[in-house]
């Protein structure tokens, strides 16, 4: 009997999160003069596409998109490779003072990047990660690369891989790259693809660093873009719906793609 009542009760809940978003489609659509008069929105007239045109134009959208597509890439591409290296190393390998570095590799999870922001401008800038587009491309990315949180995720996942696996391919004579390579990451693919989603939504909306970084209009993300909507006269709410929608496009068809290889942190990282 309590059925309906649970199906009513989570259409409500759905709706509550979902609101902002359907609101910034519909008002994307509308002509600047009636997105806030959201009684003129079911008339037949007002609806228009030139807002993503405008945006697209205004914003340098493209380039946006292009510039945050290839840091999100390089993060996720390198960061995945060495942070499974860390990790295997964590969990496999028996070397002096091992606990010791992963107990301080586990505390830097508590800094955020705001805490860090400032000394890691000055030794970019210092390097000469502020420059040029491959300057400023790899001063966006290589900070990230190596990531205290996937480091543990991972390790966790390792851990909780039967070891005989190894011990039998040892036997065999399977070196340890051997063992990573072909028995460890085929082994915690649900865990390679969580990682990704995950630098994919923290980075994708990164705002503080790229404005830090990327002080040239060809490097600049699209959160720069978008930003840059609300400094460039006129302000028009039209075009910056328009460049939201066009924003979060990309990060729902990825999630979207990964969604069946995404694991709960709770079933097999959590605490061991």
């Amino acid at each position: 009997m309590n059925r309906p009542w649970k199906i009513v009760a989570s259409v409500a809940v759905a709706f509550v999160f979902l609101a902002p978003l359907l609101w910034m489609l519909l008002g994307s659509l509308r002509e600047e003069s009636q997105i806030f008069r959201l009684a003129e929105w079911l008339s037949a007239s007002g609806w228009t596409l030139e807002n993503y045109g405008d945006a697209w134009r205004r914003g340098t959208l493209g380039r946006g998109l292009l510039n945050s597509l290839l840091q999100v890439a390089l993060i996720s591409g390198v960061g995945l490779f060495v942070n499974a290296l860390a990790a295997y190393a964590f969990a496999r390998l028996q070397f002096r003072g091992r606990e010791w570095l992963f107990g301080l590799t586990v505390v830097l999870i508590i800094l955020p990047v705001e805490v860090l922001a400032v000394p890691m401008f000055l030794t970019a800038r210092d390097v000469g990660l502020t420059g040029g587009y491959f300057a400023a491309m790899a001063g966006l990315t290589a900070p990230f690369f190596a990531k205290a949180f996937n480091i543990y995720f991972l390790r966790q996942h390792f851990l909780a891989l039967p070891a005989e696996l190894e011990e039998a391919a040892a036997m065999d004579g399977a070196s340890v790259w051997q063992q990573f390579w072909r028995i460890g990451l085929p082994a915690v693919k649900p865990a390679l693809a969580t990682v990704v989603v995950l630098d994919l939504l923290t980075h994708w909306g990164d705002f503080l660093w790229p404005l830090m970084i990327a002080t040239r209009d060809e490097t600049r993300t699209v959160q720069l873009s978008l930003a840059a909507l609300f400094t460039q006269p006129p302000l028009q709410w039209g075009d910056i719906l328009a460049c939201s929608v066009l924003a979060t496009l990309p990060v729902v068809a990825i999630f979207r793609w990964l969604q069946r290889f995404i694991v709960a942190t709770e079933a097999r990282a959590g605490i061991k």
